[in-house]
């Protein structure tokens, strides 16, 4: 029996960013990615057009897309949301729990993080 892939959409960053993310996770057999966007203004409706298990921004400054995110997880509570620091080596996970909140946890930034918060995804 074949695993379900992990649908993963890129969003919000430049070519080079994308490439680096399609380069870390090209070899991964259980990882699908289903698109990428290049607008933060398009992030959402591209969300509810692919159905992704996990979203995969940049970071910004702590606190600045929460509403973006917050509006994802009321939609599509499974969806985990993988933030990737750039030059701030970390990546931060948010998913929103069983109760109902925004969770988030963090780690330091590396291949092997980034492939780990898209595993998370499917927890």
């Amino acid at each position: 029996m074949e695993q379900e892939k992990i649908r993963v959409l890129i969003a919000n960053s430049t070519r080079i960013w994308r490439d680096m993310l399609y380069d870390t996770i090209r070899e991964e057999s259980d990882i699908e990615v289903v698109g990428d966007v290049s607008e933060e203004n398009a992030i959402v409706s591209a969300t509810d057009r692919t159905n992704p298990d996990c979203v995969i921004v940049p970071l910004d400054e702590p606190g600045v897309s929460l509403s973006m995110y917050t509006t994802i997880l009321a939609r599509r509570p499974h969806v985990r949301i993988v933030a990737i620091g750039d030059g701030t080596d970390v990546v931060e996970i948010y998913w929103k729990s069983e109760e109902g909140d925004i969770r988030r946890t963090y780690s330091t930034a590396s291949r092997e993080a980034i492939l780990r918060a898209l595993h998370f995804s499917t927890a």
